[in-house]
């Protein structure tokens, strides 16, 4: 009964933990607009706590596997940007939705089926960068403001979601393996999870906005991503976790700046 009560207890704060970035984006979102608010979603929020908890249980040499695979698959994040915003144009949430995952899973499958090595993982994430730069769509009207933050309630049972897609694979992380966990932490959940949020109580069109602007900003993530491959090892796992988390803060917080002195 004890150890079933701490399972719980253990499932539950680190759901929370992956949730806290997520409730925050919803409560800023239409003060900070768009461009602000992609900075803040493509903060490792799912791949760092959960390589993170993977770390408390997993050796370097599996972190830093895992971290390889997610750093490669940031190709198919961004194109999951693209299709979604170009599906917008057509259609409500689901299409959006639909066609994003589409994209993801394509390039993702296509990325796992290479060599795991740090010049495919470079090729991969690069093809996709390209790809989606090529493909994105140019000339988006950044919507007005105006609506109040979302409720509190609104934004945290998304928060709760993404949370507990972390959870469930760092505790299957021994079954799955290094590529795997990667892999399924490298799912755009937090992207995702905020799209769902911002599109029922923002919009169809601020929500193509933020995804748009959050493709530049997905070199957050993809720095945590490859700075914890290359640290995992040298550091132990959970030290190279919180060392590339911090970095990937840092990062953020001055492209956060910078855009918005670009903007005043």
């Amino acid at each position: 009964m004890n150890l079933a009560l701490l399972l719980v207890v253990s499932i539950f704060w680190k759901a929370l933990a992956t949730a806290a970035v997520i409730v925050a984006a919803g409560r800023l979102a239409q003060r900070a607009g768009p461009v602000l608010t992609s900075v803040l979603i493509t903060l490792p929020v799912n791949a760092g706590p959960g390589f993170f908890f993977i770390a408390l249980d997993q050796d370097a040499a599996f972190v830093s596997g895992g971290a390889l695979t997610a750093f490669a698959i940031t190709g198919a994040v961004l194109l999951f940007c693209t299709a979604w915003v170009h599906a917008a144009r057509f259609g409500g949430f689901l299409l959006s939705l639909s066609a994003a995952i589409t994209a993801w899973a394509v390039w993702a499958f296509a990325t796992e089926a290479l060599p795991d090595t740090v010049p495919w993982a470079f090729a991969a994430a690069g093809g996709g960068a390209l790809l989606a730069w090529l493909l994105r769509r140019r000339g988006l009207v950044r919507p007005a403001g105006g609506k109040a933050a979302a409720g509190w309630g609104f934004v945290i049972v998304r928060g709760v979601v993404a949370g507990l897609v972390v959870v469930s694979v760092a505790t299957a992380s021994p079954w799955l393996g290094p590529v795997w966990s990667g892999f399924l932490l490298g799912f755009p959940t937090t992207l995702t999870a905020s799209g769902w949020m911002l599109y029922g109580h923002y919009g169809r069109d601020f929500t193509a906005a933020t995804l748009n602007a959050a493709q530049p900003s997905m070199v957050v993530y993809a720095s945590f991503c490859l700075a914890l491959h290359l640290l995992a090892g040298p550091l132990p796992a959970v030290t190279a976790v919180v060392v590339a988390f911090a970095g990937a803060g840092v990062f953020a917080a001055t492209l956060a700046l910078l855009l918005a002195r670009r903007r005043r």
